[in-house]
């Protein structure tokens, strides 16, 4: 079984500079599609073809308000669940370190509700507020495992 870190981007968000090498695969909002299915979508894929996902991250764009944080956190929670369970498991929350004040209040209450959420668990709960890569990031095509490359053709 390999590991893979998966990536649910919003509509507007960056791409994280500090993901790692192992396998990436990457699900980016187009604004209308709901990004929580086509997240629990990849896991099934992923888990059919034997990848455990250990890490996951959330890419949040600027939006702020209660629409938002109830899209954020039915997406954190999908992501969380299907981290729990591994060695080392990570939910990271990432924004832009340009986040206005009232978002980083609304992640940093998520993260507080998601990590009260997490006992008995070995998984975290991180928040980053970071610059974008800047394109150091591997393409996705590069780090998509087979099976989800051939299902988005």
């Amino acid at each position: 079984m390999t590991t893979a870190t998966l990536v649910a981007m919003e509509s507007g968000s960056e791409w994280p500079a500090q993901i790692g090498d192992s396998t990436v695969v990457g699900l980016a909002s187009s604004g209308d599609d709901d990004l929580v299915q086509r997240t629990r979508a990849t896991l099934d894929l992923l888990r059919r073809d034997r990848h455990h996902v250990r890490v996951a991250v959330v890419t949040c764009n600027a939006e702020t308000g209660a629409a938002a944080g109830s899209r954020r956190a039915s997406l954190a929670r999908t992501l969380l669940d299907a981290v729990t369970g591994s060695i080392r498991e990570r939910l990271i929350l990432s924004a832009s370190d340009r986040a206005s004040d009232q978002l980083r209040r609304e992640l940093f209450a998520l993260a507080g509700e998601l990590t009260a959420e997490l006992r008995g668990s070995t998984a975290t709960v991180s928040l980053w507020f970071m610059e974008p890569s800047r394109g150091h990031a591997r393409p996705l095509v590069d780090t998509r495992p087979r099976s989800l490359m051939r299902a988005s053709a």
